[in-house]
C-alpha cells in the first residue's frame, strides 16, 4: 500500500500524533475525481488501520467499524494529522485526521483480539 510521507510522530502511552504529507503524486489521486483529486474514504480507513498496527501492535484484522464519519475531502499537497487514541480493554482504536484548523474524518477500528 502506497503510504505518505511522515512528516513526525509523537507516541506518549495510549495515544499517537503522526504528522503526514499527502502528497500530489500519490496514486491514490489519479483518477478520483479529474479537475478536483481527493483523497478516497477507504485510503483514509486503510492508513488508519496500518498506522494503528504499527504504533499500537494489533492484527491484521478489524472487526467493527464505527461513527466513520467523513467532513471534508483531503486533496492533495495536505499537511495533515493522524490522531490515534487507543482503548486497549476493548482492543478499539479512535482516529481522527485533522489540521490546525478542520476536522477531515473520524471513526473507532475495533482491532480483532489476538489469538
Amino acid at each position: 500500500m502506497e503510504l505518505p510521507a511522515v512528516l513526525h510522530r509523537h507516541v506518549a502511552g495510549d495515544s499517537a500524533r503522526v504528522e503526514l504529507d499527502v502528497h500530489a503524486d500519490l496514486r491514490w489521486f489519479a483518477g478520483h475525481f479529474p479537475g478536483h483529486p481527493i483523497l478516497p474514504g477507504v485510503v483514509q480507513l486503510a492508513w488508519a488501520v496500518h498506522f494503528s498496527r504499527e504504533i499500537f501492535g494489533y492484527g491484521p484484522g478489524v472487526s467493527v467499524l464505527e461513527q466513520l464519519k467523513f467532513k471534508r475531502p483531503i486533496g492533495p499537497g495536505c499537511h495533515i494529522t493522524l490522531l490515534l487514541v487507543r482503548r486497549p480493554a476493548d482492543t478499539a482504536v479512535s482516529f481522527e485526521y485533522r489540521d490546525a484548523h478542520t476536522s477531515f474524518a473520524s471513526g473507532n477500528l475495533r482491532f480483532k483480539p489476538s489469538t
